[in-house]
């Protein structure tokens, strides 16, 4: 004796197609920051910039990491140094904002790396009174420090962070600029 039993298509939907729909939803996610991280931002907030040198390779790291990538070496506070807060522009990026929920910036903006003087780099950068027009690579900048107590690192995680909540921006020091040929190679390789 055999049943009959139907076949259900597992692609067929039973409301036709769905195109879109609105739905606004938040995530919310904590993250353990990690111990080289957070001395690095409580060196921040007492107005220091620091970074790891490789013991191998001398390459400074700003942020640290822990870590040197091409010695595959640890780094520990022994191998920690405070990096200057001067230093030339060596990349940027002019943004041009798109209108979307939330977007407060309309006028383009520029965020450059600076290549910090005796080694070291910051990415995602900020540059004070310049026209995005007008920022260049090779400009000598130096950081504008946002007073003690209106210090915040709370944009600083493991994987991002910019500092902006401590470091406001960078600004011309009025030094000339420094020629193509000599700046220093992003990261220092």
């Amino acid at each position: 004796m055999s049943e009959k039993t139907d076949v259900v298509d597992p692609n067929a939907s039973p409301v036709g197609a769905v195109v879109g729909m609105d739905y606004f939803m938040s995530l919310t996610f904590e993250e353990k920051i990690c111990p080289v991280v957070l001395r690095f931002a409580g060196e921040l907030m007492e107005g220091r910039i620091t970074g790891h040198k490789c013991p191998q390779c001398a390459l400074v790291y700003v942020p640290p990491r822990g870590y040197c990538p091409i010695c595959v070496v640890q780094t520990t506070d022994a191998d920690e140094i405070v990096a200057a807060d001067r230093g030339v522009v060596t990349n940027y990026t002019v943004v041009t904002p798109v209108a979307y929920y939330g977007q407060e910036a309309t006028e383009p903006f520029a965020k450059v790396s600076v290549s910090l003087d005796g080694g070291g780099s910051l990415s995602l950068q900020d540059v004070l009174d310049l026209p995005a027009n007008e920022v260049r690579v090779g400009m000598r900048v130096e950081a504008v420090w946002a007073p003690p107590g209106e210090r915040s690192i709370d944009d600083i995680g493991n994987r991002w962070g910019s500092g902006e909540g401590v470091i406001r921006g960078w600004h011309l020091t009025g030094e000339p600029d420094v020629a193509r040929e000599d700046l220093p190679k992003q990261g220092g390789f």
